[in-house]
């Protein structure tokens, strides 16, 4: 006598069948990561990040981003800042790769005009992991540029670089830089730093005086 079984009691012995032998698929995420070309990694385009304390804001944890193009690096184009480029970064392990990073869109900033991190939109990636991109270690801003000029160490290197506020004190940056280049989009190495924990630098006020009596 044979014995009928619901579908869904077939589906659920599926997939843990699936996942006993190890081929359950992919998740939509990593399957959508999988199938994108990843950027270029361009050797030419390095990146210095240098994390400093604010000397305007209280407790503010601040990084300077310089980087550097080789001219083979951009060939094709007028000059560096001739592309569209975003300073990326992320805090989590693999976030590259998995889309959770924000990026900060190179253009005309200042401590009054801010640029804030945005989250590209990345197919494939659920709103759910996007949201964790609005955590206060993303709250960060582009808050001055620098015009591009040549590097001192070579003449054939070009040279830019950014102040970014309002770090997350301790927390550990990744950062690369993306270029919308003739031949594609190019990203340089990655670079890490562990965000500067500022202290609050305040003087004690000195207790009032009490006005001594003329004799």
């Amino acid at each position: 006598m044979c014995t009928h079984h619901p579908p869904r009691v077939f589906a659920a012995g599926l997939a843990a069948l699936l996942i006993a032998i190890g081929s359950s698929p992919l998740p939509r995420a990593e399957a959508a990561q999988a199938a994108q070309p990843a950027a270029r990694v361009e050797p030419g385009l390095t990146l210095d990040v240098e994390g400093f304390c604010s000397e305007t804001r209280l407790r503010t944890s601040n990084a300077r981003i310089t980087w550097r193009a080789r001219a083979s690096a951009i060939a094709g184009m007028a000059s560096l800042a001739a592309a569209p480029q975003r300073l990326e970064t992320t805090v989590f392990k693999g976030g590259f790769e998995k889309g959770l990073y924000v990026a900060l869109p190179i253009g005309d900033a200042a401590a009054d005009r801010p640029i804030a991190a945005i989250a590209p939109a990345v197919p494939g990636v659920a709103a759910a992991a996007q949201q964790t991109l609005t955590r206060r270690a993303f709250q960060i801003r582009l808050i001055s540029v620098a015009a591009p000029r040549a590097a001192a160490a070579a003449a054939d290197t070009s040279e830019m670089d950014a102040v970014v506020e309002n770090l997350e004190p301790g927390v550990n940056y990744t950062w690369r830089l993306a270029v919308d280049a003739p031949a594609g989009r190019m990203v340089s190495p990655t670079v890490s730093l562990r965000a500067p924990v500022c202290p609050a630098d305040l003087v004690e006020p000195l207790p009032p005086q009490t006005p001594r009596r003329q004799p």
